[in-house]
């Protein structure tokens, strides 16, 4: 692996050039100009400082116009400037002063990254084993990809159905935080008068059935990451309550006196749009852009047709194997009826069609046995 360094300090530049040339192929350059002038289809990653002359790191990595994995290092690291660099194609943003091992971890997710993307046409390979052939979820699941190596708010956006917890898992399953919690709340799910204590929980006594203390879901997720599905049904007294955690990292149990610190990543979701209830007065504006400081669409299924026959194949071969089916296939009728349907309600939908086909057809999965007429 051949490693560009361009660093303007000297001694930084020297440390790390002599760490680095024992496992990897390294040409180390003092500025971004003359890193420019030399770089060429040899090298697989730049490492680069942000603050330098003549052209800081951002400038510089325009100029690479996502020619090459970068990673980031800064000495004055700031979330503007993480949110920046991702949007610029930045896959690692590091802060200094950092141990070299760091580093080295950084660079082998940049070579795992590489290796993956060697050839376009395969499937992206995800801890859950997301069906990734269409090129609108690749750039979703690249998205997420970097995110993930930050503490930034995610807010996922779209249709019910398209997976929005499965990429909040996997964000979280890639971020630093994948050895803590991961926890998950349908805000939709839990009646209105019930949520304030499941977010927070109470202290003994703190309402007349409260008769022991209960941790709530943002305790039970310190150190990890809290998922808050259909964000939109946060009543809105409560929404108060969320903004002064994402600012002062703190909270307070119901009937409690103590603020218990918290450090925890927020990822939300919705299928509704947000700017509506914000004009209708039922979402607060401050805590929408809180939330929203990295948007990420996921599409639909219609959009990802190049999905559809493995997720379906993946499925049946799952169902079979849970319930010891006889083996069976989707016959090229049925496979063409699946590709010609519109999908309303996404993946969930497709997952149960195939689920009931399974059980109740013969060897040979027919458009009959898909049952997509009644749904039309």
């Amino acid at each position: 692996m051949k490693i560009a360094i361009v660093e303007d300090d000297i001694n930084m530049r020297k440390s790390l050039q002599l760490a680095l040339q024992d496992d990897y192929e390294v040409v180390a350059f003092r500025n971004a100009i003359d890193a420019l002038k030399k770089l060429d289809d040899s090298f697989d990653l730049v490492i680069t400082d942000i603050t330098m002359p003549r052209m800081d790191g951002m400038e510089f990595v325009k100029e690479l116009n996502g020619k090459y994995e970068v990673i980031m290092m800064t000495g004055n690291a700031t979330l503007n400037k993480a949110i920046e660099s991702i949007r610029l194609g930045v896959k690692d943003f590091i802060t200094k002063p950092f141990e070299i091992e760091t580093l080295i971890e950084a660079i082998e997710r940049s070579r795992v990254v590489q290796q993956k993307s060697n050839n376009k046409n395969k499937k992206i390979e995800t801890p859950k084993t997301f069906i990734a052939y269409s090129e609108s979820i690749k750039k979703a699941l690249d998205m997420a990809s970097r995110v993930a190596k930050t503490d930034a708010s995610v807010l996922l956006l779209g249709e019910s159905g398209v997976g929005k917890e499965e990429f909040a898992k996997f964000i979280h399953e890639n971020s630093n935080r994948s050895s803590a919690p991961f926890v998950a709340i349908n805000m939709s799910a839990i009646p209105e008068n019930l949520v304030e204590s499941e977010l927070f929980g109470y202290e003994k006594g703190a309402f007349t059935d409260a008769t022991n203390q209960k941790i709530g879901l943002f305790e039970s997720a310190n150190g990890g990451t809290l998922f808050l599905d259909e964000i939109a049904e946060m009543p809105y007294h409560l929404q108060a309550k969320l903004l002064r955690v994402l600012q002062e990292k703190e909270m307070f149990r119901l009937g409690g006196t103590k603020p218990i610190k918290l450090d925890i990543r927020i990822i939300s979701a919705t299928n509704k749009n947000l700017k509506d209830f914000i004009n209708e007065g039922k979402f607060r504006e401050d805590l929408f852009y809180r939330l929203n400081t990295i948007p990420l669409e996921i599409p639909p299924l219609r959009e990802r047709k190049d999905d559809i026959i493995p997720i379906s194949e993946m499925v049946l071969n799952k169902v079979i194997k849970e319930y010891n089916l006889d083996e069976k296939v989707l016959s090229e009728a049925a496979k063409k009826e699946l590709l010609n349907y519109e999908w309303p309600g996404n993946v969930r939908e497709l997952i149960s069609v195939i689920e009931r086909s399974a059980i109740l057809s013969d060897k040979e999965i027919k458009p009959k046995d898909l049952f997509l007429d009644s749904r039309r």
